[in-house]
């Protein structure tokens, strides 16, 4: 019984973040993977995440891989020229609104508006717009 009621207190437990988001107003989907051991295992939990972890973003008609970044107290994944972030040190764990940014060719930063793909707020602000 104490088993039952721990795996189940784990699963609430857990920091799982949606796959699907809204960015700039296009459709993101984000896939986080392990890969310490070589086996890409799928990931939905935030606190599971390995050293070889890399999460696949699929947006617009952009495909990106990128790989976790190492920064103590965050979870990110950057190639230093795009970064997709859940929790940092200054803001804290904001997995419904993760942060997406482009660094272009000029050092700028472009932070791209990302919030989770939820069709009841969608429709809400479709209806607050029009």
């Amino acid at each position: 019984m104490i088993n039952i009621f721990s795996f189940v207190l784990s699963f609430f437990l857990s920091i799982t973040p949606s796959t699907t988001f809204y960015c700039d107003g296009e459709m993101l989907t984000a896939t986080i993977r392990n890969n310490l051991n070589g086996d890409f295992a799928l990931t939905s939990d935030l606190e599971s995440i390995d050293e070889g972890a890399f999460v696949v973003l699929e947006w617009k008609k952009i495909n990106l891989m990128l790989p976790i970044s190492f920064q103590a107290g965050e979870i990110s994944f950057t190639d230093k020229k795009w970064l997709w972030s859940y929790q940092d040190k200054e803001h804290g764990l904001f997995k419904d609104t993760p942060r997406f940014s482009q660094r272009l060719p000029s050092g700028e930063i472009v932070e791209h508006d990302c919030k989770l793909n939820d069709p009841i707020e969608l429709e809400k602000e479709n209806i607050a717009m029009g």
